[in-house]
């Protein structure tokens, strides 16, 4: 397994773990108040602080181990998966825009706002480092 394909997993599964977290724990009954938006502030600073540390910690440790491999430039394979998985990424990020807009002319509360594009943000950057995962394990 590539270095990239390793930092791929790690981003991945950091990404789920932080933000299935916040969504799950997320105190939904107060999110038509102002205390829904601090709510999110705060458990966002959370969600960030966790990814950053699970993502250097693992990272670093990996790199550790094989810094040849930490250092080598992208290939044209490596290229092509990656321009695969950002286009991939790129649907349901506009149905997620599109949600948004929807939510916003049908005047939903900030909170619910926040976490509606949050979720389509999530989503796509899943969809796109997964897209990339399944790229790199197939060998295309």
């Amino acid at each position: 397994m590539s270095f990239r394909e390793k930092t791929h997993w790690v981003a991945f599964i950091a990404i789920a773990l932080a933000f299935g977290w916040y969504f799950l724990s997320y105190p939904w009954a107060l999110s038509h108040s102002n205390a829904g938006m601090g709510a999110a502030g705060g458990m966002l600073v959370v969600v960030t602080l966790a990814i950053i540390l699970m993502m250097s910690i693992v990272v670093g440790v990996i790199a550790a181990r094989a810094p040849a491999d930490a250092s080598l430039k992208a290939d044209e394979r490596e290229q092509h998966i990656h321009q695969f998985g950002t286009h991939l990424a790129y649907y349901p990020l506009v149905l997620g825009v599109y949600a948004n807009i929807v939510a916003a002319f049908n005047q939903v509360s900030p909170a619910i706002m926040l976490n509606l594009l949050l979720a389509t943000v999530v989503l796509a950057e899943l969809v796109r480092v997964g897209a990339q995962l399944w790229r790199y394990r197939r060998g295309i």
